[in-house]
């Protein structure tokens, strides 16, 4: 899921993250900085997101990726769905109140 970001937030992106409950994840192996939003306890189920330069891309990771018989990897994120959908509308929620401090 894309949601979308003003083109000026008040207050930058990690600060605002953080207050979302999100925290970053350092993966040497990936390209791209993204942050986990934990469900429970453990690592999974998580909202995985990464932040763009005009928007936040964000699914909900259920479950570590796997590798099938070829040695590919299968990711297991869901990127619709009511919880999805949730979680989507509570990040718009806190960009607004971010505008508006």
């Amino acid at each position: 899921m894309k949601i979308a970001l003003p083109e000026k937030l008040k207050m930058n992106v990690p600060m605002l993250l953080k207050q979302m409950g999100y925290h970053p994840i350092l993966d040497r192996r990936a390209a791209q900085e993204s942050w986990v939003r934990n469900l429970g306890r453990g690592h999974y189920p998580r909202f995985h997101l990464y932040p763009e330069k005009n928007a936040f891309n964000m699914h909900l990771d259920q479950k570590q990726n796997t590798i099938n018989l070829k040695g590919l990897k299968r990711h297991a994120g869901e990127y619709d769905g009511p919880v999805v959908e949730a979680e989507g509308e509570r990040i718009k929620r806190w960009i607004d109140y971010a505008q508006k401090k």
